[in-house]
């Protein structure tokens, strides 16, 4: 059976939560203000507040008190769910680009710059997932891409040289 939309975004949710929590603690409201600066929807304390209390009571999360706030931390149990769950993603995308290369879809090449870059892709992600606009960005691109896929190489080509400009140091351009 298929999970309702409100599933999959509490789903979502409890990840983005754990994202948060991997490098740094926070309080509820950080959390919050944290994911509503990098997503569309913000989260309200309604849908934060009881996550944070399952993740806690089955102890993903540590939480301790500060005054009159709760801040919470990965715990050790969380820090091994978070990998466990980007692992497991990693493998299953790894099994797609050997599907997709034993078929002729991708060559030998393609192939491992596809898994060198799912290798990689935590890190780069974070760091992406840090600029408010990124998911914004792809959501537009996706779009774009769907109804002109010429307008959106278009877009890429221009975005890659201004980027690879940028890493020159070459504010001309």
């Amino acid at each position: 059976m298929p999970k309702k939309p409100d599933q999959e975004f509490r789903g979502l949710l409890k990840l983005l939560i754990l994202n948060e929590l991997e490098n740094r603690e926070a309080t509820g409201y950080e959390i919050i203000q944290r994911i509503s600066s990098k997503v569309t929807k913000k989260p309200s304390p309604g849908s934060v507040y009881p996550i944070l209390k399952e993740l806690t009571s089955h102890g993903i999360l540590n939480c301790r008190e500060e005054g009159s706030k709760k801040l919470y931390t990965l715990s050790e149990k969380g820090k091994e769910l978070l990998n466990k769950i980007f692992e497991t993603e990693k493998e299953a995308i790894f099994n797609k680009v050997r599907i997709l290369r034993l078929a002729g879809v991708v060559n030998e090449e393609e192939a491992e710059y596809i898994n060198t870059f799912i290798s990689e892709k935590r890190l780069r992600w974070f760091r992406l997932y840090r600029l408010k606009n990124w998911l914004k960005f792809l959501d537009l691109m996706s779009k774009v891409a769907e109804t002109d896929p010429e307008l959106a190489e278009a877009v890429i080509l221009e975005a890659v040289k201004k980027l690879e400009s940028a890493l020159r140091g070459d504010s001309s351009e």
